[in-house]
């Protein structure tokens, strides 16, 4: 019995230093998802050019159709999975904080068409190029679960991320809020009025006072991370209830 109690003890050691060695090595597997690096100075220059810009676009996308993506959804939820997609806009930039927003924006957009209604017959606009199974597996990767109150039924807040990222965007380019506060009120009357199926959305508005948030913030420091501002404005938003 003693023998089976020492091996026993044994085995449970070294199986618990087997976890924890793998839980460090996980750790390192996902750490470049998280952490913005430093770039060389000028490099962020070169993301400026069409062709780049493009090519970074249909990166970033495969990025969110990927199985690393979508596991890191499943293991560290969706709010950190919407740091890993921004930390990868910026990896590809090589830290353009500008052209990673716009990209981030591009590639949370959850749909392929946009219809606008107008007398007599509807337009349509291609908003993806891409084909009709990338673009269902990138929206079906894309994080959903953003808010303690998000629907339980549909897409959730899927459609919320193109609203941060986009008002992120213009805060940052013009250095202020208020350009994006009325951009996004303008885009919330104009899709209730002409957009098909569209409809005015509070919930629009929070992700668009959120973007506002971070695009301003970033101005001063480039290495902040979209779920500062999501989790910020939600511990707000409920001490403001009470």
């Amino acid at each position: 019995m003693l023998l089976v109690a020492l091996f026993t003890t044994v085995m449970c050691f070294h199986m618990n230093a087997a976890a924890q060695q793998l839980a460090r090595d996980d750790s390192v597997l996902y750490a470049e998802w998280f952490q913005i690096e430093d770039s060389p100075s000028f490099g962020y220059l070169v993301t400026y050019f069409p062709s780049i810009f493009i090519e970074n676009g249909i990166e970033l996308k495969s990025i969110v159709r990927s199985d690393i993506f979508k596991n890191i959804r499943e293991r560290f939820g969706d709010i950190q999975a919407v740091d890993a997609l921004y930390v990868q806009a910026m990896r590809l930039t090589k830290n353009n904080v500008a052209v990673s927003l716009i990209l981030s924006t591009i590639a949370c957009m959850d749909h392929r068409l946009v219809g606008i209604n107008i007398p007599i017959f509807n337009l349509c606009f291609p908003l993806s190029n891409e084909s009709e199974r990338e673009f269902t597996l990138r929206v079906n990767n894309l994080p959903t679960r953003l808010y303690p109150d998000t629907p339980v039924r549909g897409v959730g807040d899927r459609d919320k991320l193109q609203h941060f990222f986009g008002s992120a965007f213009l805060s940052f380019i013009f250095e202020s809020a208020q350009p994006a506060e009325r951009f996004g009120e303008f885009i919330e009357l104009g899709e209730g009025a002409f957009i098909v199926d569209g409809a005015i959305d509070d919930r629009d508005r929070r992700a668009n006072r959120q973007g506002q948030d971070f695009g301003v913030a970033l101005l001063q420091n480039d290495r902040l991370l979209p779920s500062q501002f999501l989790k910020f404005q939600i511990v707000l938003e409920q001490n403001e209830a009470k």
